[in-house]
């Protein structure tokens, strides 16, 4: 009787289980020090540092002319309840992955059923190694990019489902406010990471089609909300005197890599994003590739490895297309057999063309991620920028969902067995990914271990100014609450990639500045023979694979 009362069915209270437990997971993953930290999760801390206890307001990540650090934001609010930790930053990021997954129950049970919404929910609360890496390490952009990409595509279709030619006063203020808001989420999602901007054109392309009547009056509070959400942005760029296009082209055509220009450039490019970016943005929990070792394990070019990319990259493409089929299907039989002009085959085309629209807005962030440079050295590495691929992840199951539970006959179909096998070989790789996930614990927690040794060795000698590289650097000043201060040294010992403010001049500013390296690297060979020259000036030590020169 209180359901009923309060208008809660049974979905919504399966709904919240699913949201629950996939948050529990995520925050007992961060609770047990997973997944490993890295040098950018450590600028972040170091500006929620900086926020919460310094009065500083970053507008950008730090070191970047994009990427903005609303994790950083929360980052500080979670710090003043719970005290400055690794923990305490990547509750924010939890905290976006969550709205993320409340944003999509609702477009899902909006555009399909609450059926397809359960099921994407139940598919989405687990995951791989990188999904799960993507929604709870806080580097920046990917939480907001799912966050907003939803909600962007939920505004739009709840704008042009309720368009109405001649309403009332009140009607108009609301649909105002959710312009305004449109245009907020939009503005938010560019400062944030712009990788987005493939699903905000969709979804801006929904609502040229089925509102551009009002659209003449609605426009200020729509550019109104996407200047407030973006003015971080638009400051930072008006103070510096660079522009967001420039910033755009630049991200495109990259710095260490090109972008391709010959077709066997772009044939390497599009292999690249099909065998290696899209089944790990997507999930897949087989044969792991991350080009940068300290970041975690790199699988072999194995024919078996191939063979397993190829099969989820091409399956999952696959899966696009028949999904991008039906809805042109769908938008044609809606044309030519309902009754035109009525209200019901209007709201029936705002679903079709909002399915149809989520799908090319995978396929065109797909397009242009596979022309840019991000496959070109890097291809699993940079497939954080498809990780958008899972908003859409509705659109790719509801036609699987719907052969599934079909009905009218006494025994299932080829098309619902075929339909269902899918489904089952899914969900056991999900579950096989957060099996394996979990089973990283144990390392993860050895290397959170060495890094609290080596801070507390660096402390114990008075090695609290530091020359490293980039990998070390901000994770020893995040972790020691910037008892450590460093400086990024390149192979030749020059500055590189410092990004924190200041930090280069106060380590340049003492002259007993020590220099610390993991073996291995360049920059460890390059300060022997400065060693060598000086005999008896340094001072050496050797902690958990971290050689230290202390004069």
């Amino acid at each position: 009787m209180i359901l009923k009362y309060l208008k809660i069915s049974i979905y919504e209270l399966y709904a919240a289980a699913l949201i629950a437990f996939a948050s529990g997971l995520r925050v007992l993953l961060a609770a047990l020090g997973w997944p490993p930290t890295n040098a950018d999760e450590g600028t972040m801390g170091i500006m929620a540092l900086h926020v919460a206890y310094r009065g500083e307001h970053p507008l950008l990540f730090y070191g970047q002319n994009y990427m903005g650090s609303l994790e950083a934001y929360l980052g500080a609010l979670f710090f003043h309840l719970l005290g400055p930790s690794l923990f305490a930053l990547r509750l924010g990021v939890i905290l976006l992955v969550t709205l993320f997954f409340i944003s999509t129950y609702l477009l899902a049970s909006f555009l399909y059923s609450k059926r397809v919404a359960l099921v994407t929910l139940a598919l989405l609360s687990i995951g791989s190694i990188p999904v799960f890496t993507r929604q709870i390490i806080a580097t920046g952009g990917s939480s907001q990019t799912l966050l907003f990409g939803s909600l962007a595509f939920l505004l739009a279709v709840w704008l042009s489902y309720t368009y109405v030619p001649r309403s009332g006063m009140r009607l108009k203020l609301l649909r105002l406010l959710g312009y305004a808001a449109w245009g907020m989420v939009s503005g938010l999602g560019l400062w944030s990471d712009m990788v987005v901007l493939p699903f905000f054109a969709m979804a801006g392309l929904l609502l040229l089609v089925f509102c551009w009547r009002e659209l003449w009056w609605a426009w200020v509070a729509l550019l109104a909300g996407s200047v407030v959400g973006a003015m971080p942005s638009i400051y930072y760029n008006f103070k510096h005197g660079q522009n967001a296009v420039s910033t755009l082209f630049g991200l495109f055509h990259g710095s260490t890599s090109q972008a391709p220009h010959n077709l066997h450039g772009l044939l390497h490019g599009i292999m690249s994003t099909i065998l290696v970016s899209i089944p790990t943005a997507t999930g897949s929990p087989f044969c792991p590739v991350i080009e940068l070792p300290w970041l975690g394990d790199n699988s072999p070019h194995t024919v078996q490895c191939t063979l397993a990319h190829a099969s989820w990259g091409l399956g999952y493409l696959a899966l696009l297309g028949l999904a991008l089929l039906l809805a042109l299907r769908s938008l044609w039989l809606l044309h030519s057999q309902t009754q035109v002009g009525s209200l019901e085959k209007r709201q029936a085309l705002v679903r079709s063309m909002a399915n149809l629209m989520l799908l090319a807005s995978a396929v065109l962030a797909i397009a242009i991620y596979s022309v840019s440079s991000a496959p070109t050295d890097w291809p699993g590495f940079h497939a954080r920028y498809l990780v958008g691929l899972l908003i859409i992840t509705p659109a790719i199951l509801a036609p699987l969902c719907n052969a599934t539970l079909q009905q009218g006959s006494r025994y299932p179909s080829k098309r619902a067995l075929l339909s269902c096998g899918v489904f089952l070989l899914i969900g056991a790789s999900f579950l096989a990914g957060t099996f394996i996930t979990f089973s990283e614990v144990a390392r993860a927690q050895a290397a959170n271990q060495r890094q609290a040794d080596i801070i507390h060795h660096l402390i114990t000698i008075g090695a609290t100014h530091i020359y490293t590289d980039y990998w070390t650097c901000n994770n020893l000043a995040f972790g020691s609450d910037e008892r450590v201060i460093c400086s990024v040294l390149d192979g030749n010992l020059q500055p590189s990639h410092n990004r924190v403010p200041h930090y280069s001049e106060i380590v340049n500013a003492d002259p007993h500045a020590a220099y610390v390296f993991p073996l291995g690297l360049a920059q460890l060979s390059a300060i022997q023979k400065r060693v060598h020259q000086a005999p008896g000036k340094y001072r050496s030590f050797f902690f958990d694979g971290y050689v230290v020169y202390q004069k």
